[in-house]
């Protein structure tokens, strides 16, 4: 039986593919960052000139964690969205932090609905589509 790319099974090319796997793989980076703008930050007194022109820090770092949010969430309804989250944590582990299906099978079996891995690469090639409907990188 012969190999098929995911990008194939889909109708995505290999670079948009590549694209959203990538997208998926910056999800811990954005979870990191999203908690670490939650901190307050304080303003440098010290008199020197530190910009021009009027900025709200605070502002800008509620945007920044809501767009980081906003990205997060794509990634994790796709994820849900499959077969009614039954396979969400799997995914997640898998698309996110490139786990394979055999070491996720291994170590966190609690994470699979079933051991079928047909079944898991099938919820896989939901989610990529599903996702590549609902992103435009």
């Amino acid at each position: 039986m012969r190999y098929t790319p995911v990008a194939e099974q889909i109708g995505i090319t290999e670079a948009r593919y590549k694209e959203l796997r990538n997208f998926c793989r910056q999800y811990d980076d954005w979870d990191r960052e999203a908690k670490t703008l939650l901190g307050i930050r304080a303003i440098k007194m010290d008199g020197l000139p530190h910009g021009s022109g009027i900025s709200d820090p605070v502002a800008r770092a509620a945007e920044r964690r809501e767009r980081l949010l906003a990205k997060m969430s794509i990634v994790e309804g796709c994820a849900k969205a499959s077969d009614n989250g039954a396979w969400y944590e799997a995914l997640i582990e898998h698309v996110c932090r490139d786990v394979t299906w055999k070491v996720i099978k291994e170590t966190k079996p609690e994470l699979l609905p079933t051991s079928d891995a047909n079944t898991f690469y099938k919820r896989r090639r939901e989610f990529f589509d599903m996702l590549n409907k609902v992103t435009d990188i």
